[in-house]
């Protein structure tokens, strides 16, 4: 490739990207400014008595800026996304707008970072090369942001997998104790916040909805769907037959944690059993093939040398 057209090629990549940006700009600045208009529309709409609408809390984040500006889902997707992003660790009152922010900026900044650089990789690699490593980064960077998002929800749900026994022996002792069931809540944040960070953060959530006023029941639910394991939910199902019938809590606890053990028992057990059918694939792969010709080497040898 001569210097010549390489030249051209970078000045129509990046009058290509400016334009990009102008045209991005432009977009911005005019829903920005229909958005405006829109909001003292309805406050004068409703300055007749009915109820004003409050002004959201401008975000400090510039990403959060820019997802502000972005055209979001439906108020129920949004309420899908911001709980999935809660399960994933991201509480902020903007994370919508910086989730859409980033896989924006996911989807195209790669892609302006290909094409300023085409100049280059046509010298190393053919036109169908380019091209298939242009749709792998579009394909990639789709699918990055929700990745990332399910891999952190996964993380989070198996730490509060492996610290829920230890948050009922705590709920437990602290029942037994004579404490209430919200000051044992409380008690069990604390002490398991060191080692189980995702747990003790659900379970303040759970305190402070308790604190608001919310029905223990619902709250209990609440923290079931958050940390989204089974445990939890026949927890919270136990715990409201059991104010419902008036059974003592401390015995109810107790006997949840003995099922609860006896099932964690019985699933070990269940994988322990399924281990020696899922051998049978690698053995006969990778390890039979091997023993084969370890036995039949030193045979075949003396086969060659007196032919």
């Amino acid at each position: 490739m001569s210097i010549t057209s390489y030249q051209n090629t970078l000045t129509i990549t990046i009058s290509l990207l400016f334009l990009l940006i102008s045209l991005s700009l432009v977009v911005v600045a005019i829903s920005s400014a229909v958005r405006h208009n829109s909001q003292i529309e309805r406050r004068l709409a409703g300055g007749a008595g009915g109820d004003v609408e409050p002004v959201a809390e401008k975000p400090s984040n510039l990403l959060a800026k820019f997802g502000q500006h972005l055209t979001l889902p439906s108020p129920e997707d949004i309420t899908r996304i911001r709980f999935e992003l809660s399960q994933a660790g991201f509480y902020g009152a903007s994370s919508v707008q910086i989730y859409h922010a980033v896989r924006i900026l996911c989807l195209f900044v790669p892609q302006l970072i290909i094409l300023m650089f085409t100049g280059h990789l046509t010298t190393i690699l053919s036109l169908k090369a380019i091209v298939f490593l242009f749709c792998l980064s579009l394909l990639i960077s789709l699918y990055l942001p929700i990745f990332v998002v399910r891999w952190r929800t996964n993380r989070r749900r198996d730490e509060c997998r492996n610290g829920f026994p230890d948050m009922m022996d705590l709920l437990i002792a602290c029942i037994e104790a004579g404490l209430s069931m919200d000051a044992a809540l409380i008690r069990v944040g604390h002490e398991i916040g060191g080692r189980y960070p995702t747990l003790r953060i659900n379970i303040d959530i759970m305190n402070l909805e308790l604190r608001a006023g919310r029905d223990r029941n619902a709250a209990m639910k609440s923290f079931a769907k958050r940390v989204d394991l089974e445990e939890a939910r026949s927890l919270a199902v136990m715990l409201k037959q059991a104010d419902e019938m008036g059974s003592s809590v401390g015995k109810t606890l107790r006997t949840f944690a003995d099922e609860m053990r006896m099932k964690r028992m019985m699933k070990a057990e269940e994988k322990a059993m399924a281990l020696s059918a899922k051998l049978t694939v690698p053995l006969i792969l990778f390890i039979f093939p091997t023993i084969i010709c370890m036995v039949l080497l030193p045979a075949g040898i003396r086969i060659a040398e007196g032919l």
